[in-house]
């Protein structure tokens, strides 16, 4: 169960300003008394794929993946959420289910706010439903891109690729073979060999979970390479 706190003062949240619902102007109050905070532990699910959105949650800190299974069962991360960013808005607007699961990868807090009051924040600044809508449009073009990724390189190439961006991106969060396996589109025994070649080609260096990279021009080659 994720735990529920009483909330801060939105003045002192850190996000405030690059958070498409509380960095439009006058909407910063509105939201602090609606919001309710929760914090939720690593590998705790924050929602299901199938269920119903009832509102948006925003992160304010920690960190939070997109998963969804494909046919066979395979997990797939589709996207890393930090803080700033906003959950289950696309969701709520298509009026339909989750489609993948929102799973905390390190223990992350979150606000919660219902879907009536973000109808109502709509109606009140106009401002924060474009935000959403330009964020939309950010998270289907990176989508796009990582779907033509995946197709057009081969597995070795895409866990390349998964390093730069989880290293460029998240540089103090330490990744497991699975989670790189399920962001590059494949398996974890592909990851580990990758790696080791990686490694004997001194790109890399790995130290436990860390993956510190030392020769970033001829990983990004590979990642480039078809």
């Amino acid at each position: 169960m994720a735990k529920f706190h009483s909330p801060q003062d939105c003045d002192l949240c850190p996000t405030k300003t690059h958070n498409p619902v509380c960095s439009v102007e006058g909407a910063l109050c509105k939201v602090q008394s609606v919001r309710t905070a929760s914090t939720y532990k690593a590998g705790q699910v924050i929602f299901y794929a199938g269920n119903n959105p009832l509102g948006l949650f925003t992160v304010q800190r920690g960190l939070v993946k997109l998963e969804a299974l494909s046919p066979s069962g395979d997990a797939h991360t589709l996207r890393l959420m930090g803080p700033g960013c906003v959950l289950g808005y696309r969701a709520m607007f298509a009026a339909e289910p989750y489609r993948a699961s929102a799973i905390a990868v390190e223990e992350t807090q979150l606000c919660f706010i219902p879907k009536t009051e973000m109808m109502k924040l709509f109606e009140e600044f106009p401002a924060v439903a474009l935000n959403l809508a330009k964020q939309l449009s950010t998270d289907l073009r990176r989508a796009e891109e990582k779907w033509v990724q995946q197709i057009d390189h081969e597995a070795p190439s895409r866990v390349a690729e998964a390093l730069l961006f989880l290293n460029d991106h998240f540089s103090t969060q330490s990744w497991t073979r699975r989670e790189i396996a399920e962001w590059a589109g494949t398996t974890p025994e592909t990851v580990m060999r990758s790696l080791s070649a990686y490694e004997k080609q001194g790109w890399i260096a790995l130290d436990g979970k860390s993956i510190h990279i030392l020769n970033r021009s001829s990983l990004s080659e590979k990642a480039h390479r078809t």
